[in-house]
């Protein structure tokens, strides 16, 4: 088991790469932390890694409110002593729509659980990232956070910032020996896909799974191969 002893938060676990990615990493001996909205998607996932010999607690939150992130995190070192892996799966993209349609409410639910939401959890876990002087941080971004398209302008705006975000708390963060990596995943089959592609077209995506694969091969990365070694250089996984 590669990840035993390790101690894993993964937000936005309740579906698509969060649930998938918890699974993954509770398999290869994580204890995981699994946190989301949803309490029943969250206790289904946790009975599912019991099942399969992994340990994991799920702990609903809100991951735009930062005084529930801020909970989360300190009941997770409470409960273990530490945390290793912070995975940012959370993720709504609200709806399909040309920007004038978007209100200010839609407008900012996007921002909030896409960038806040990722802001608030990384602020949470550095400072005992940085006590243990070790620690990967994985942001998951979109393609869309690399090429805006139309009708999904919040989601693309969320993305590119989040890029920016993880870039620089990367540079921030490498003298501690944490890493942070941004993942930009191409169309993922799953219920959340912003843009609803036929079903046919769909079955020849790539699944949550295969995404929860890749975090789990950057989780396991020795610091001395990581994925780059220019500090100037962003961490960063297309699919």
């Amino acid at each position: 088991m590669r990840l035993q002893g390790r101690v894993a938060i993964v937000i936005g676990a309740s579906s698509g790469v969060g649930y998938e990615t918890a699974r993954v990493l509770a398999r290869e001996g994580a204890t995981v932390v699994a946190a989301a909205r949803r309490r029943e998607r969250l206790e289904t996932l946790v009975a599912e890694i019991a099942g399969e010999g992994g340990k994991a607690i799920a702990l609903p939150t809100d991951v735009t409110d930062s005084e529930q992130v801020d909970r989360l995190v300190e009941s997770a070192v409470n409960l273990f002593g530490r945390i290793d892996i912070l995975v940012n799966s959370a993720g709504v993209t609200h709806k399909i729509a040309p920007l004038e349609q978007f209100s200010n409410d839609d407008f900012r639910l996007v921002i909030e659980t896409n960038l806040h939401g990722t802001f608030y959890a990384a602020r949470a876990v550095i400072p005992y990232m940085k006590r243990q002087r070790s620690g990967t941080i994985i942001n998951i971004a979109s393609r869309v956070g690399k090429i805006g398209i139309a009708n999904i302008a919040p989601f693309c705006a969320a993305k590119f910032a989040l890029d920016g975000l993880s870039q620089a708390l990367g540079a921030e963060l490498r003298p501690y020996n944490v890493y942070v990596t941004t993942i930009f995943p191409g169309l993922i089959n799953t219920e959340l896909e912003p843009l609803n592609p036929g079903e046919e077209f769909r079955r020849r995506l790539m699944t949550a799974t295969d995404v929860a694969e890749v975090i789990l091969w950057v989780c396991t990365l020795p610091p001395t191969v990581r994925v780059d070694e220019l500090p100037i250089m962003p961490r960063q996984v297309d699919m």
